[in-house]
C-alpha cells in the first residue's frame, strides 16, 4: 500500500472524482468528511494541512481507496513549542475521520499510522471521530506504551451535563404522517398543533435563504446565537460566529445549506441552519439562534417539525441533531450515536523526531516572537533553533535571535548572528545596521563602521545609520582619517556628493556631540540633500 501526501489545494482539486467515489463506498462516512464541504473547509483555514491518500498499488494511475484529511497546529506547553495533528474538520465539524474503501481498511489503514508514525508531532487528536471499532484499533495498534500515552476524552460539560460525544439522530420515514407515529402522542399533538398556528396565524411564516436574503438571514441567526452565548463563550463567542459564517455561506453558495427563518409580520423570530447531505441522504441540524424575548410560542420546536417535514418530502432518510444530547433532542422520535475523541501523544512532550514539522514554520516564528515579546528568552531561544534546524538560513529566525542575544547582552553571539545575516540578506540595510550595532557593543569600532557605510550605501536616507556612524566618529577622534570612507559611500549611493563641505559638517557635528550640544548626523544628511536640490 502506498501513501502519499497531498498538501497544495491544486492537488486536492484533482481528487474530487477519486474521492466522491471512495466517500459514496464507505458506509461511515459523514458529511463532513464529503468533497464539498472538506474541500471548502480546507480552503477557509488557510494553515497547515495535509491528505494521507493511499494506493493499493504503486502505480501512479491507480486510484486511491482510502483518504485521511489532518491539519497541523502548534502549540506552547510550559513554555515549550510543539506540534499537534488534528482531523482537518476540527473545529467545525462534527464528524471527522477517514475514507476508506471497505474491503480496503485492513491494509489501508495501517499504512496511515506507519506513515503519521514518520511525521513531526508531539500529539495527535482524534477528535469527533466516526469510526468503527475495527477501524479506531488497526490506527492505535502502531502507537506502543513505551513511546505513546493514550487516552480517550469525555466531554460531558460541567455545567449543564451535556454529552457532546453523543450524537441523537431521526430515522426518517417515507411520508409525514409516518413519521408522527414514531412520536410520543403528547409530542405529536404539539407538532400538529404548531403546524397548524403557522398555517392559519396572521404574520407568522416562514421563508427559506435565496441569493438575494442569505446575509440577511445569517446575520439574523448570528446575532440571536451570540446574543445567548456570549455569556458563557465570552470573547470567543465572536470569533466562533465569524468562522461559521464563511462556512455557511461556502455551504449555501455550493448548494447544500437549508435556512429557513420563523417571522411574526416584518419580525424576525428564529432561524435554523441546516447542512444537506444528497449523498446520504441526510439532513444535519447545525445551529440555530432564536429571539429571547419572543415567548408566544415554543420558535425553536416548531421550526425543527419544519425542517423535518421538508427533509422527508425531499426524500432525505435522516435527521441528524449533531452533537450534543439535550433533552428536547429526544422528543423527535431519535436513536443516538456516539462519537469519541482519541488523544496520542508522545510521552516525552516532545515532537516525533525533536525538530518541527517544516509547514508550520511561520507559526513556529510567531510563536518564539510571543515568548520573545513577554521576556521568556530562554523558550524563545529554543523556538529560534527549532525553525534553524529545519530551515538553516532562514532571515526572520537568524534576525531575531541575534535580537534575543542583544537583549541578554551577548553581543559576540549575537554579532554572529547578524553577520549570517548580511550574508543573506546583503541587501537589506538594517542586517548592517543590527551588525554595526553589535561590533559597537564589543568596541569593535572599525568593523562598525564598515557596516555602517555599507548601510548608507543602500540607504542614504536612513537617520538612525548617520547617528550611529557619527557616534563612532566622536568616539575615535578620528574624523579626517575615515570621513573619506563615509564620502566614499555617499559618492556610491544614489545620493552624489554634496556641493557644501560635508568633512567640515561632519567635524562641527562631531564637536557639538563631544560638547553635549548635540546636532544629529540626520540634519547633516538632510542639508546635504537639500544643497544637492539647489
Amino acid at each position: 500500500m502506498r501513501v502519499d501526501i497531498i498538501d497544495t489545494m491544486p492537488a486536492l482539486l484533482r481528487l474530487e472524482d477519486n474521492w466522491n467515489a471512495v466517500y459514496d463506498s464507505d458506509p461511515d462516512a459523514r458529511f463532513f468528511l464529503s468533497w464539498k464541504w472538506l474541500s471548502g473547509w480546507i480552503e477557509q483555514i488557510g494553515g497547515p494541512w495535509l491528505i494521507l491518500a493511499a494506493r493499493a498499488h504503486q502505480n501512479d494511475s491507480a486510484p486511491y481507496v482510502a483518504f485521511l484529511p489532518l491539519r497541523i497546529q502548534t502549540k506552547v506547553e510550559n513554555g515549550r513549542i510543539h506540534n499537534e495533528l488534528n482531523m482537518a474538520g476540527n473545529f467545525t465539524a462534527d464528524y471527522t475521520g477517514l475514507l476508506c474503501l471497505p474491503d480496503a481498511e485492513s491494509r489501508a489503514i495501517p499504512a496511515f499510522a506507519r506513515c503519521i508514525r514518520t511525521m513531526n508531532w508531539a500529539r495527535l487528536n482524534l477528535e469527533n471521530i466516526h469510526m468503527s471499532e475495527k477501524r479506531l484499533n488497526l490506527l492505535l495498534a502502531f502507537f506502543s506504551k513505551s513511546d505513546f500515552e493514550t487516552e480517550e476524552i469525555s466531554r460531558i460539560g460541567k455545567i449543564d451535563g451535556i454529552d457532546i460525544n453523543v450524537c441523537p439522530f431521526a430515522a426518517l420515514p417515507a411520508d409525514w404522517e409516518s413519521y408522527l407515529q414514531t412520536l410520543t402522542a403528547n409530542t405529536r399533538q404539539k407538532v400538529r398543533r404548531l403546524l397548524r398556528i403557522l398555517d392559519t396565524a396572521d404574520g407568522l411564516h416562514i421563508t427559506h435563504a435565496t441569493d438575494e436574503t442569505i446575509d440577511r438571514d445569517l446575520d439574523t441567526m448570528l446575532r440571536f446565537w451570540e446574543t445567548k452565548w456570549t455569556p458563557r463563550k465570552g470573547d470567543t463567542t465572536k470569533s466562533i460566529a465569524k468562522s461559521n459564517r464563511t462556512m455557511l455561506t461556502r455551504s449555501f453558495r455550493a448548494g447544500f445549506l437549508f435556512l429557513p427563518t420563523l417571522w411574526k409580520d416584518d419580525r424576525p423570530l428564529a432561524a435554523l441552519a441546516t447542512l444537506v447531505d444528497h449523498n446520504k441522504r441526510s439532513f444535519l441540524f447545525y445551529m440555530t439562534g432564536r429571539d429571547g424575548t419572543f415567548d408566544e410560542l415554543p420558535a425553536g420546536l416548531l421550526l425543527h417539525a419544519y425542517s423535518i417535514r421538508h427533509a422527508i418530502d425531499s426524500g432525505m432518510a435522516e435527521y441528524d441533531f449533531l452533537r450534543g444530547n439535550e433533552a428536547y433532542k429526544y422528543s423527535f422520535g431519535t436513536d443516538e450515536r456516539r462519537i469519541r475523541f482519541v488523544s496520542v501523544k508522545t510521552r516525552s512532550g516532545l515532537n516525533l523526531g525533536s525538530t518541527i514539522d517544516r509547514r508550520t514554520i511561520s507559526d513556529v516564528l510567531q510563536a518564539a516572537t510571543e515568548l520573545h515579546r513577554t521576556g521568556r528568552l530562554s523558550d524563545a531561544e529554543h523556538g529560534y533553533r527549532q525553525v534553524l534546524r529545519v530551515s538553516r538560513r532562514n532571515a526572520d529566525a537568524i534576525h531575531r535571535l541575534g535580537q534575543l542575544y542583544a537583549a541578554k547582552g551577548d553581543f559576540i553571539a549575537a554579532k554572529d548572528q547578524f553577520l549570517t545575516l548580511t550574508k543573506i540578506r546583503p541587501d537589506a540595510y538594517k542586517s548592517w545596521i543590527y551588525l554595526a550595532q553589535s561590533c559597537v557593543a564589543l568596541e569593535q569600532y572599525s568593523e562598525a563602521t564598515k557596516a555602517y557605510c555599507e548601510a548608507i550605501r543602500l540607504k542614504p536616507d536612513a537617520v538612525e545609520v548617520f547617528n550611529g556612524l557619527a557616534a563612532i566618529l566622536a568616539k575615535l577622534n578620528r574624523v579626517d582619517e575615515l570621513n573619506e570612507a563615509l564620502l566614499s559611500a555617499i559618492t556610491r549611493s544614489e545620493i552624489p556628493p554634496p556641493k557644501i563641505p560635508y568633512r567640515r559638517l561632519m567635524k562641527e557635528n562631531l564637536w557639538r556631540q563631544s560638547s553635549g550640544a548635540m546636532v544629529t548626523a540626520a540634519h547633516i544628511h538632510q542639508g546635504a540633500k537639500h544643497h544637492h536640490r539647489q
